[in-house]
């Protein structure tokens, strides 16, 4: 079954409002949309609430996403593995915080995904954080929004004639039937 942008669109903003993660989840991704067909930049802001450094990060995207390009902030280095992006070679303060880059290519369907981030610390410890993305749709050709203006358009002739026949019959209709 094949979807317009729009109704593509009310369904993936519904789903990711339904699936979203609970609002305990201390990885953020800025933006949390991605359009199909596209590259956008994912910021990923990640706190340590460890009580010490956190020494490295890895973000792994689901299929029909590809990591284009990491950004490394400050000293960190980063290093493309397939669909994982790792950061290393620095570390975050307990307590402090640090955001990390990706540009994420949308190869797929609108609808919900998630990103899997890891917090690496000392002596092998691992935080796992699961970060909501929403694939929305791509741009739509000119003659998709056409129909769809032809299509709103002819509801609203419809809605319009359909007050003016009885706003008519009532003024035509004589005072002892009202």
């Amino acid at each position: 079954m094949r979807c317009s942008g729009w109704s593509s669109l009310a369904i993936s903003v519904c789903s990711a409002l339904a699936l979203a993660a609970p609002a305990g989840a201390h990885v953020i991704a800025m933006p949390q949309f991605v359009a199909s067909g596209s590259t956008a930049t994912i910021s990923l802001s990640s706190p340590n609430e460890r009580d010490v450094p956190m020494t490295g990060f890895t973000v792994t995207a689901p299929g029909g996403f590809v990591i284009k390009h990491a950004h490394a902030s400050g000293v960190w280095e980063s290093t493309i593995r397939g669909s994982t992006v790792s950061w290393t070679g620095s570390s975050v303060p307990v307590g402090g915080e640090t955001e990390f880059g990706i540009d994420l290519e949308a190869k797929r369907e609108p609808g919900p995904a998630e990103l899997q981030t890891e917090q690496l610390y000392p002596g092998g410890a691992i935080v796992r954080w699961p970060v909501g993305i929403t694939v929305v749709p791509g741009a739509e050709s000119t003659s998709q929004n056409l129909a769809l203006v032809g299509v709103v358009g002819l509801i609203g002739l419809f809605v319009v004639a359909a007050v003016g026949a009885f706003a008519w019959r009532r003024r035509s209709a004589p005072l002892q039937e009202r």
